[in-house]
């Protein structure tokens, strides 16, 4: 079973909230596009296990575990019976060629060898169990979810820590004859403990020359027709509430200034001051939590990103949105 669920992680929400309000650079682009394929490959992953089923297993999917004063990103954890199995995920597409411990791609070499990552998380992991004091074999394989990819190489010894796309199912069926132990809830619980947010993205860097304003979420032309409950876009006449507008301003903003703190006069400088400060101030006080700072408040957002919070607006707001039908 999942025990928690996958989300977009906050680099690519940070690129997604930048390509709707500035032109992104050549870098820019290609990061949105390594981050999305990324995340389209562990969705896949998901997809496929949860057609074998996974109810007698143990699931972290997409967690920053810390080890001491450094950590590990970990794309898939299982955890069946006394084991632990850690899934790398790479969603690469194309020919690929590993040779003297390199991948290689077009004839260059691809920068962070997936071999040596998933062997540095299992390290960590490692020794997250020796400083709990549990003792459990760490396997580990990189699988490759799209069906795109191919990969040759005259070591054969690569072969037994891949899993290629047609290979999937085969292998997810053999976690079928595991059981949850008392120690897999022994090593759950210690996973949760040392669960935590990566502490290497920050966005503010990324932010010099955005767009000012509010933008439709159907087609993203920031050229709004204002109306008392709602803003209609001038171009494909989909209509959202105000509070929607308002959450998705303070998500853009949220992973925009990554880690950076979130201010009434700042956020109100993102939209365009588009808002009577009085309306902006309610929706800050019912859509984050507040933080004094001295003469300062900094505001928090209760939610994950703009997706969670619009499940919770859906079921409480009296104003809907109307999306244009093409």
């Amino acid at each position: 079973m999942y025990l928690n669920d996958r989300k977009a992680g906050p680099e690519l929400l940070h690129y997604r909230a930048l390509g709707k309000r500035a032109n992104l650079s050549f870098d820019d682009k290609r990061n949105l596009k390594v981050y999305e394929d990324g995340f389209s490959g562990e969705c896949l992953y998901d997809k496929l296990f949860d057609e074998i089923g996974h109810d007698n297993l143990y699931i972290f999917r997409d967690v920053y575990l810390t080890a001491g004063k450094s950590g590990a990103q970990y794309d898939s954890i299982i955890i069946s019976g006394d084991e632990i199995t850690i899934n790398e995920i790479k969603n690469y597409t194309g020919e690929y060629y590993y040779k003297e411990g390199r991948f290689i791609k077009n004839g260059e070499i691809v920068p962070d060898n997936p071999f040596t990552q998933v062997e540095r998380a299992a390290g960590k992991l490692y020794r997250i169990c020796r400083n709990s004091r549990i003792n459990a074999d760490v396997i580990t394989k990189v699988i490759f979810p799209n069906d795109d990819f191919k990969l040759y190489s005259e070591d054969n010894s690569i072969w037994k820590n891949i899993v290629i796309r047609m290979d999937m199912k085969k292998y997810f069926r053999s976690f079928k004859v595991q059981h949850n132990t008392e120690k897999a809830g022994r090593l759950v619980s210690m996973i949760r403990g040392h669960i935590s947010e990566n502490p290497y993205f920050n966005g503010s860097r990324n932010t010099g020359d955005i767009r000012r304003g509010l933008y439709c979420g159907n087609c993203g032309n920031f050229n709004l027709i204002k109306t008392r409950y709602h803003r209609e876009c001038s171009r494909c006449k989909t209509k959202e509430s105000n509070e929607t507008h308002m959450l998705r301003a303070m998500s853009d903003y949220k992973y925009l200034y990554y880690g950076g703190e979130m201010t009434r006069r700042k956020l109100m400088e993102l939209i365009g001051d588009d808002f009577h400060p009085e309306v902006f101030r309610r929706a800050l006080n019912k859509y984050c939590v507040k933080n004094r700072k001295g003469k300062n408040t900094e505001y928090v957002f209760k939610y994950y990103d703009f997706e969670e919070a619009m499940q919770h607006l859906d079921q409480t707001s009296k104003y809907k949105n109307y999306h244009a039908e093409f």
